[in-house]
């Protein structure tokens, strides 16, 4: 079972318990103004051992849980679909049927692929092409702009589309161009 369903099924069972503090929120409410205008008759009805005060704070927390990961997962999936998305245009660029995105001498257009990058994942690239097309990911972190974070999320989202791969080098990892990808950017 995957990370997002598991959120799914978290975020049902608090807003199920939502529903159900939220009833007997409403059960004691209606008690407790039915009591104030008979004067002491108590109509028999369900209670919860829980006292009120706690639930009116158990309330909000219990929506809580329940939109933050109905909310992730629904971003989630979002991302998901723009990333193939654009592995799709990626590839479709790379291969031969392209014509708008080769130059005139028939190789494929550098600037063409850089657009369909963020910001953090081109600094990536064409510090790859710098060095062409190895170079050390603690290297990359160093670039202006960047920190080990960006860094490590660039480059899990360009290992994704398949235009790096990466190796251990002690605590650092070797990011290296896919070949083809090379082919394009390094010639």
């Amino acid at each position: 079972m995957t990370n997002k369903k598991i959120l799914l099924i978290i975020s049902i069972i608090s807003i199920l318990c939502f529903i159900i503090v939220f009833y007997f929120n409403l059960v004691d409410a209606f008690q407790t103004n039915s009591q104030n205008q008979t004067q002491g008759f108590m109509r028999p009805g369900p209670r919860m051992p829980i006292p009120f005060e706690y639930r009116i704070g158990l309330s909000p927390l219990l929506l809580l849980i329940a939109v933050i990961p109905v909310s992730y997962y629904f971003i989630s999936q979002r991302l998901e679909r723009k990333l193939e998305k654009n592995m799709k245009l990626m590839l479709k660029m790379s291969g031969k049927s392209s014509i708008k995105t080769k130059n005139m001498n028939g190789t494929m257009n550098k600037d063409a692929v850089l657009k369909l990058l963020n910001f953090n994942e081109r600094k990536v690239l064409e510090r790859l092409i710098k060095r062409n097309g190895e170079v050390l990911q603690s290297e990359i972190s160093r670039i202006e702009g960047m920190n080990k974070l960006k860094t490590h999320r660039a480059i899990k989202n360009l290992e994704m589309k398949g235009v790096i791969e990466t190796e251990s080098r002690g605590k650092t990892k070797l990011v290296i161009l896919t070949k083809e990808i090379r082919d394009i950017m390094l010639k």
